[in-house]
């Protein structure tokens, strides 16, 4: 199969990147190349329309192994398996519970609840985990910071009513207490404490 792609590459002459170039230029019709089709990331990145083979060139990430510095490739070099995530935000827990439960069934293999700390409590987070096998996917959680540890308190009971081995669970809650002091100047350094209570009841 190699030697027959190889000669179906020889069979067409190459294209330079100038004849592209030249090419795109005629079809632009006087309009400037970079104003029209290069654009820029939020963090400032040129995007052209295009990449040759010759743009890789001097790159150190394209010689890079997983658990290598840079890490583009995973930091792990035994086993470096990707979750495929999806982040659901909560607004009704029976209807997300039906859209994580259809997510699962397409192949994702971790989730992200974002929940109204208004809204927890022992049957909120039954109904949002209904029939969802805990232990055989990836779950991740956030709410307002000031109620993390209640959330931590709900979920451990949870698996604990259901039997579930805590070895066999993984995932996350949220605790970020610092972005809101950073993004908006209110603090919020006295929830910097629960960080201890949280590790206490995931323990």
């Amino acid at each position: 199969m190699a030697d027959s792609k190889e000669k179906l590459f020889s069979d067409f002459p190459s294209v330079s990147t100038q004849e592209w170039l030249d090419k795109i230029t005629v079809d632009l019709k006087g309009a400037d190349f970079e104003k029209k089709l290069v654009w820029k990331t939020n963090e400032g990145f040129k995007v052209k329309p295009f990449y040759r083979k010759e743009d890789l060139e001097g790159l150190k990430t394209t010689e890079g192994l997983p658990g290598e510095f840079p890490y583009v490739r995973g930091i792990k070099k035994d086993d470096n398996t990707w979750f495929i995530r999806q982040d659901i935000k909560v607004i009704d827990p029976t209807e997300a519970n039906a859209k994580a439960l259809d997510l699962l069934n397409k192949g994702v293999d971790s989730l992200g609840f974002k929940v109204k700390a208004s809204d927890l409590s022992a049957e909120y987070i039954a109904t949002l985990l209904k029939d969802i096998c805990c232990d055989c996917v990836e779950l991740n959680f956030s709410t307002c910071q000031g109620h993390t540890v209640e959330l931590a308190e709900l979920l451990v009971a949870y698996f604990k009513e259901r039997g579930y081995d805590p070895k066999s669970l993984q995932g996350s809650v949220n605790f970020d207490p610092i972005s809101k002091m950073l993004g908006k100047g209110k603090d919020r350094s006295g929830l910097i404490a629960n960080a201890k209570k949280l590790v206490e009841i995931l323990a």
